[in-house]
């Protein structure tokens, strides 16, 4: 198994809600997340101060990557060449960009190659 992988949001919220197989395919892993990811996870409304300190250990245990002028391009090309949302075309030009496996439940994201 590859000891590198690339998150989407949602796989993340599996984890923090206790999921098994999201917590089985991200164990023993590097974790890398866009900062759109970071983001997101932290601005759900009426998150306790429990839930926002665990998902804030959660983040500090991942790879943070910030948006690149090379990862800005990416998106640009996906955003281009499919129908994403441009959040989740930045997940996808990051991934690439680290040449990471991204691992989603999101089925939209088989539109990029």
């Amino acid at each position: 198994m590859n000891d590198r992988l690339f998150v989407d949001t949602n796989v993340l919220i599996r984890v923090f809600e206790g999921d098994e197989a999201a917590i089985a395919l991200t164990d023993d892993q590097v974790v890398h997340v866009s900062v759109v990811t970071e983001m997101e996870m932290q601005c759900k409304p009426h998150q306790s101060a429990d839930e926002r300190a665990i998902i804030q250990e959660m983040l500090r245990e991942c790879v943070v990557i910030e948006l690149s002028a090379s990862i800005k391009q990416w998106a640009i090309r996906i955003l281009r060449a499919t129908r994403l949302k441009l959040l989740d075309a930045v997940v996808a030009a990051s991934a690439i960009e680290l040449a990471l496996p991204l691992l989603t439940g999101d089925e939209k994201f088989s539109s990029v190659k």
